[in-house]
Parts: structure tokens; C-alpha cells; sequence
């Protein structure tokens, strides 16, 4: 029993191992450099505000926090967004702020988000987990 734990251990760690190797050879690179951004804001009403920055910021939390359009907290996961354009999520009916690159899911926070000309990223307000 205790060399198949050890073979199972060995095995699990050659995974990770390699799941991050994949992860960090295939992450999106940042874009130095001036660029102009859209933002759009969708609150729980389904109201837009649409927000135009030129920045030279690389990573989308930069320019929210920069421009002062959201507000967050530190945690071991990077920047959690708790306000969008002066609304907050409520926890008390699941509320969380939703990042989506043109209309498409992202895989990362947005202080590990890179942003080129010309993108548009959408803020949504969600309700449920």
C-alpha cells in the first residue's frame, strides 16, 4: 500500500509540475506601451457607463484602480473587485463584479489581466454564486 501512495504522490506532483509549466509558457503577455481601452460598466439595474482610458499601464487592475473606477481588496487570489463606478456588490444577495474581454469569459483577476489596444472589457454586476 505505501508504494502505490508513493507512486500516486509522484505522479501528482509531475502534474502540477506540469500543469504550471503550461500555465506560465501560455499566459497572456502584457503590452507595454501607450494604449486605449474601453470599459464598460453594467450595473444591477442593467445600466451601461462606457469608460475610454489611454494608459500605459499593462494589466486591467492597474487602470481601475489608477483611475479610481473600482475599488477591491488584497487577497491570496490578487485583487478582489468589491465596487464598480460607485456601486457595491452586496454580499447579503451574492453580488460579485464579473470581468469579460468583449463579451468572453477571462481566466484570470484583473491585476493579472493584460490589456492591448484597443481591447474592451465589460464589468458586470452578477447576482448568485
Amino acid at each position: 500500500m505505501n508504494r502505490k501512495t508513493g507512486i500516486l504522490a509522484a505522479i501528482l506532483i509531475i502534474l502540477c509540475i506540469g500543469a504550471g509549466i503550461l500555465f506560465h509558457t501560455n499566459k497572456p503577455e502584457a503590452v507595454a506601451g501607450a494604449k486605449e481601452i474601453d470599459i464598460i460598466v453594467i450595473h444591477a439595474d442593467q445600466t451601461e457607463n462606457t469608460f475610454i482610458y489611454q494608459t500605459d499601464a499593462e494589466y486591467l487592475g492597474d487602470v481601475l484602480l489608477e483611475n479610481e473606477l473600482a475599488e477591491g481588496e488584497m487577497g491570496s487570489y490578487g485583487l478582489f473587485i468589491t465596487a464598480v463606478d460607485g456601486e457595491t456588490a452586496d454580499d447579503s444577495k451574492q453580488q460579485w463584479w464579473c470581468i469579460t474581454k468583449s463579451g468572453e469569459s477571462v481566466t484570470t483577476g484583473a491585476d493579472a489581466l493584460p490589456i492591448a489596444d484597443g481591447d474592451q472589457f465589460e464589468l458586470t454586476l452578477m447576482e448568485g454564486y
